[in-house]
């Protein structure tokens, strides 16, 4: 079975990144972690792909801790697309993503990745809150 996460890093993430862990640990799935760079934020690029390869390597070790298996992808685009493209490359059986936090104004008017995968992907998709 293979899971995959997506992550921002961000502490909202939290509850979604210690499922999805326990999950694979059940499941004794393969726990795929994706953190997508956005072409939104060309002028700090460098600065989250930073903070991206520091998210992905601290939880790749923890699921070492953990006893469960973690392959980590940093990839570049918009979030929405890339989430979806990636589970169909690793033939998710399930995508876990956390919500945002924001506020309902926020998501009427740029939207939510959450709810775009949910309605977009071909597996099953859990949302943590």
């Amino acid at each position: 079975m293979n899971l995959l996460l997506a992550t921002d890093g961000k502490k909202h993430s939290e509850k979604a990144i210690n499922y999805a862990f326990d999950f694979a640990s059940l499941q004794k799935a393969t726990l795929y972690i994706i953190f997508v760079v956005s072409p939104k934020a060309e002028e700090e690029k460098e600065k989250i792909i930073k903070f991206g390869m520091e998210v992905l390597d601290k939880l790749k070790q923890r699921g070492t801790q953990k006893g469960v298996s973690v392959t980590t992808l940093l990839e570049a685009g918009s979030p929405y697309e890339t989430i979806l493209t990636a589970s169909e490359r690793i033939k998710a059986d399930t995508i876990i993503v956390g919500t945002s936090g924001k506020t309902a104004i926020d998501r009427v008017l740029i939207g939510s990745v959450s709810e775009y995968v949910v309605r977009n992907a071909r597996c099953t998709v859990i949302v943590v809150k």
